[in-house]
């Protein structure tokens, strides 16, 4: 493989997981969730405001824009206790990754904002802080616009800090995001051949029927299965070593798969050899299975290792 192909390799990978992860962190959410609460925004009070980091010619700015709720632009300590997750949206319109807010205010919101049943309660404290910090960020932003700050600014502050967080991510998930290609290319081929029956949550015991409807949804939300049932009674399950296996009606393995999605040649021979070292498992437990390894990048070397 030369660099050339490397590349379109990496970069094809790149642009599926930008896609995924704008679903994941259902960044496109936050408006309409904002929009929801319009209808109570007057009963949020903004008396304490300069306790809460947001200048005073910031707020006197947006007050004064019609197209634009207070809420939208400033963190209330109240809405985001009623409201944790909207903790990623004050965090991306403030321009400050996960990392930043918990180096600055000692709070890991990962795990708040992931979190979309409401587990993870935040205390007086966390808001007070979390707010104090978002509102003197946004109205540094705004102080800069010299009054010039729009809607449209708004939500490209989320959308470019959400991107920034993304490509950060990028950086260890090539393997990741490999597998997961590989996980709706199997989805795809089973509708196209009318055996797509079910799919299976990684929670719970609640089957998803197939329905071509919700398929697209599905598909960007793959993340959530554990794998799917065939019509003819087989299923396929997506875990680690074996990335995916399929096994029989009687429940017996029949095949694997390996995704290695590194396209660094340097480390070709080193991928291999963990496809390797999962396969000799998997063959010890059953030595008529079949084994595929599906990789990005395959040298001469490691092709003469598999002779």
């Amino acid at each position: 493989m030369n660099s050339a192909e490397t590349h379109r390799i990496n970069y094809r990978l790149r642009s599926t997981f930008f896609y995924r992860k704008l679903k994941e962190y259902q960044t496109l959410s936050f408006p309409i969730k904002l929009t929801e609460l319009a209808s109570v925004a007057c009963l949020y009070n903004w008396e304490e405001r300069q306790n809460w980091g947001i200048v005073e010619d910031a707020f006197a700015y947006i007050n004064t824009q019609d197209n634009l709720q207070l809420i939208e632009v400033f963190c209330h300590p109240r809405l985001i206790r009623e409201h944790p997750p909207l903790i990623a949206y004050y965090r991306n319109i403030s321009a400050l990754s996960q990392k930043a807010v918990k180096y600055l205010v000692k709070v890991d919101v990962k795990p708040i904002e992931n979190d979309q049943e409401n587990r993870y309660p935040l205390t007086d404290s966390q808001a007070h802080q979390l707010s104090l910090l978002f509102n003197e960020h946004i109205s540094l932003i705004i102080a800069s616009s010299i009054e010039s700050f729009s809607k449209e600014e708004l939500y490209g502050l989320l959308l470019a800090s959400t991107g920034a967080q993304i490509d950060g991510s990028w950086r260890n998930a090539i393997g990741e995001e490999a597998e997961k290609v590989i996980q709706r290319l199997l989805i795809k081929e089973a509708k196209e051949r009318n055996l797509l029956a079910a799919f299976i949550p990684r929670t719970g015991t609640a089957i998803e029927v197939f329905n071509p409807v919700h398929l697209e949804e599905q598909l960007g939300n793959i993340q959530r299965y554990r794998g799917f049932i065939l019509n003819n009674q087989t299923s396929i399950l997506f875990s680690s070593e074996p990335d995916v296996s399929l096994l029989s009606p009687p429940g017996a393995t029949v095949g694997v798969i390996e995704v290695k999605g590194g396209a660094d040649p340097a480390g070709a021979l080193e991928r291999y050899g963990a496809a390797k070292k999962s396969f000799e498992k998997s063959l010890q437990e059953n030595p008529s299975l079949i084994t595929i390894l599906v990789a990005s990048c395959i040298t001469s070397e490691v092709r003469s290792s598999g002779k």
